[in-house]
């Protein structure tokens, strides 16, 4: 079923009962992608040779596409339960629970190889010699019970002081891309740890990627991969490098803007990994489509 961006506005205004007049403003405030960004996300779903996203024909009806723009109220609005969520979008509560629900989110989420993947440009000796900024991101969740502490330091978040979930996102210096995620680990899980277990194996010799002095660290190949804050750097090097954290930090803001990130998670690790994946590739739809991050 193919659905133009207007055609997308009418019927995710018409699913909430809200009226068309300020369509595109009040379709994003009530979703958090705009209309081009969902319609342009259901033609990919429905012609994608991805198995965990395409749609069985069975789905690319009205129905399907009401679960669709479910999937995205859930992850902007987070509702306390499935009745809120049942009595918005006039569908059974059994429907807005469970596989039901979670079904439509894991294949947003599977966009995610398409959308959201390293770059082949980075390896190619003739590209920029700075690459990426990579940056862990931690978010509230319920902290497990510890069979023997009453607090266990290794889930909390030194940021929250609070149990969290950390992910290691990479974002492209020079395009507004996100290509690299990594994650869940345990909130006190330490940024430079994180970054050994991947990431670092993926940088090219001779790149460099932009962090925090939570990257610090003695090994001389690692320091060789890492440009960290220097008060020795030039003015106009320092200042690049600073633009370039705070153009990352501009994209994590983004993705909290999603209520389901920015309020404590109430469903689970493996959930909450479906989810942050599906609000990046949401972000990155809306980047593609024009409201990219700030240039250095």
């Amino acid at each position: 079923m193919f659905l133009t961006p207007s055609d997308v506005a009418k019927k995710g205004l018409d699913f909430l009962h809200i009226s068309h007049k300020n369509g595109s403003i009040a379709f994003k405030k009530h979703y958090g992608l705009n209309e081009l960004d969902a319609a342009e996300m259901w033609y990919d779903l429905c012609n994608t040779d991805l198995p965990d996203a395409r749609l069985a024909d069975e789905e690319k009806t009205s129905g399907g596409f009401r679960r669709f723009m479910m999937a995205h109220y859930f992850l902007w609005n987070y509702p306390r339960n499935s009745h809120l969520l049942s009595s918005r979008f006039g569908i059974c509560e059994r429907n807005c629970r469970g596989e039901p629900l979670w079904r439509w989110i894991k294949k947003i989420a599977a966009l995610k190889e398409t959308k959201i993947k390293w770059d082949d440009q980075f390896n190619a000796p003739q590209s920029q010699r700075f690459i990426i900024t990579v940056d862990g991101t931690d978010f509230r969740v319920h902290e497990k019970k510890h069979p023997t502490l009453p607090i266990d330091r290794k889930q909390c978040s030194q940021k929250f002081n609070h149990g969290a979930l950390k992910y290691e996102i990479g974002i492209s210096i020079f395009q507004s891309k996100c290509v690299w995620l990594n994650g869940p680990f345990p909130g006190g899980t330490h940024d430079m740890r994180i970054f050994r277990s991947a990431l670092l194996q993926e940088i090219p010799e001779g790149k460099l990627v932009v962090a925090d002095r939570g990257y610090r660290t003695s090994n001389i190949e690692e320091r060789n991969k890492l440009s960290l804050p220097d008060n020795m750097d030039h003015p106009y090097l320092n200042n690049f490098k600073s633009r370039a954290r705070l153009r990352h930090e501009t994209f994590n803001g983004r993705l909290k803007t999603y209520k389901c990130l920015s309020e404590t998670w109430r469903h689970g690790e493996e959930k909450h990994k479906h989810a942050f994946v599906a609000v990046c590739v949401c972000t990155q739809y809306n980047m593609d489509n024009g409201d990219e991050l700030f240039s250095v």
